[in-house]
């Protein structure tokens, strides 16, 4: 049967989510998660390998209206008073528009953030985008310029959708490798298309989340393909997580995957005994894409200054005038790159390594590294301790991958990936801890009081969403779900997302990257629809950093 049937849904697949006894269907009786709760139609086969298969649900129909979201006079979209947002409102109306209306928007409790109503103004309702931006520009012409045309499945709890959501699953006794894979080099983007056909993938899913280079990044360094925290292939580190958030680890110590959060160090000692910790992996030097790192690190802010930070803060930047960067092969790239632009002018000092970590040379700029080996870049205090280094000496590397009570993670074929999400499962409950992954307000310190943290908005807001559970039998589910696109699926919420995992039967589970990096590659095929923007009209797949496929083995 073709992608082109299976994507659609079509009456040849239509049955009830309860028909078929597969392993990690949903349950006899479940009931779906989203909408009017109805059974969705859904389609199933059995990939050319054993073991590995693929589901497909259908359910809801279109129901929301566009809207303009016009943002409070500080650019913020929420508040969380609502005599804020009901003055806003009453200036609109006195600006003699229409269909004013003041909006809450509910974030749930958590393990971690405590419950919050936010509110928003929206004006208007349409059946078309077209409507509604002509609105918007009314909303420009009467001093209103801060606003954005919405589609209300965005953030409306009584949406019926419709939702699309992609389920493959691998048995533990699949004869297949699951696998981390990113481009010619970890500093370059490549669709999950390319990364599936360069290992001739059975099924491929995007992976972690990176530095995408986007009018939205406006901290961009320049380098598309370096991840956003964590990321191992084949048990090597190729990027540092932001410590404590959540990840994926396939073929994980003791065997079998795992979800948890992760934290590691890698150090080095020079030939007198003094040690340093390296602070980045692969990365420029200096700049920290979603914080969580060592040493001096700090945040930004304009009313407090430089605001020390070792937590994670997820897209968020942080800084460090004092790093050491390890580059390895793997990054690709003719030369190493300059430091961050915050550090333009810096000192930089290079120690340039062979594979036995023996020192070549130390030079005082960026240069190339040497096939097979490893260059230590440092600014700072970073720069002066390598520059301590003599040609001819041999420094001793150290790395550990743990939990975060100690434990290592760490196997032959480890695959890990920085989670683009919370938790969203943890031991067959539905359980979210978006404070310890950097998704609260930006002011909480960690650990969360008792009472919680400060949500931010993050879980209010439907996305396309890739997701990864794991079953109590061991069975991998690779989820994606389709979203921002009004006739064909919505996304979910965050803790949407873990309701359909738990429906799915996940016993844990956490998101990967999400938005228009959800991709879905099946035997060469694009399953999925991977939607950047609520009015585009066709799909567009995106070049992301990593990606988890699913390999055949000989």
């Amino acid at each position: 049967m073709s992608a082109a049937l299976l994507v659609a849904a079509s009456p040849l697949l239509a049955t009830t989510a309860t028909a078929e006894p597969v392993p990690d269907h949903p349950a006899l009786g479940a009931v779906f998660p989203l909408g009017d709760h109805s059974a969705p139609k859904t389609g199933y086969k059995e990939l050319t390998t054993p073991g590995v298969t693929y589901r497909v649900f259908n359910q809801g129909a279109a129901s929301d209206v566009w809207t303009v979201w016009v943002r409070f006079d500080d650019g913020q979209e929420v508040t969380t008073a609502e005599t804020v947002a009901t003055t806003h409102a009453e200036k609109l109306r006195a600006a003699e528009f229409g269909d004013v209306r003041v909006v809450p928007v509910n974030s749930p409790a958590t393990a971690d953030t405590y419950a919050q109503t936010f509110y928003g103004v929206h004006v208007g309702s349409y059946t078309t985008a077209a409507e509604a931006k002509a609105l918007q520009a009314d909303l420009k012409a009467k001093g209103f310029a801060d606003s954005r045309v919405l589609y209300t499945a965005e953030t409306d709890p009584d949406s019926r959708g419709p939702w699309q959501i992609r389920v493959i699953t691998i048995r533990p006794d699949a004869k297949v490798d699951l696998r981390a894979e990113h481009g010619l080099t970890v500093s370059d983007s490549e669709t999950v298309r390319q990364l599936s056909a360069r290992v001739g993938a059975l099924a491929a899913v995007n992976g972690t989340e990176f530095d995408i280079n986007s009018t939205n990044n406006t901290h961009f360094m320049g380098h598309e393909g370096v991840p956003q925290g964590l990321y191992m292939q084949d048990n090597v580190l190729l990027g540092a997580p932001n410590n404590g958030r959540t990840a994926l680890l396939l073929n994980a110590a003791g065997g079998g995957h795992r979800i948890t959060e992760v934290k590691s160090r890698t150090w080095i000692t020079a030939p007198d005994g003094t040690t340093r910790d390296v602070d980045g992996i692969n990365r420029v030097a200096g700049q920290i894409l979603g914080c969580g790192g060592v040493g001096d690190d700090f945040r930004k802010t304009a009313t407090l200054g430089n605001v020390p930070r070792l937590d994670p803060w997820r897209n968020g930047t942080c800084y460090d005038p004092n790093e050491i960067v390890v580059f390895r092969p793997e990054w690709g790239a003719d030369d190493t790159p300059a430091p961050a632009e915050e550090w333009a002018g810096a000192t930089v000092t290079e120690v340039v390594m062979n594979g036995s970590w023996d020192v070549l040379e130390v030079r005082d700029a960026p240069g190339p590294i040497p096939k097979g080996g490893r260059v230590l870049q440092g600014i700072g205090k970073g720069g002066e301790w390598l520059g301590t280094l003599k040609r001819g000496v041999r420094v001793t590397p150290h790395t550990s991958v743990t939990d975060m009570a100690g434990t290592p993670v760490t196997a032959s074929a480890l695959a890990a990936f920085g989670a683009g999400t919370p938790a969203l499962m943890r031991n067959g409950q539905v359980w979210l801890n978006p404070a310890a992954n950097g998704m609260a307000h930006v002011a909480c310190g960690l650990p969360a009081p008792a009472a919680g943290c400060r949500p931010s908005g993050i879980l209010t807001a439907r996305h396309p969403r890739t997701l990864a559970g794991i079953s109590a039998e061991g069975h991998l589910m690779l989820v994606t779900i389709d979203g921002r696109n009004p006739q064909a699926s919505v996304g979910v919420t965050l803790p949407e997302a873990a309701r359909v995992m738990e429906w799915l039967g996940a016993r844990d589970a956490v998101g990967l990257g999400s938005g228009g990096d959800t991709t879905l590659m099946v035997e060469n095929s694009l399953y999925n629809r991977p939607w950047d923007q609520w009015t585009d009209t066709a799909a567009h797949e995106r070049a992301v950093s990593n990606a988890v496929v699913v390999v055949k083995r000989p």
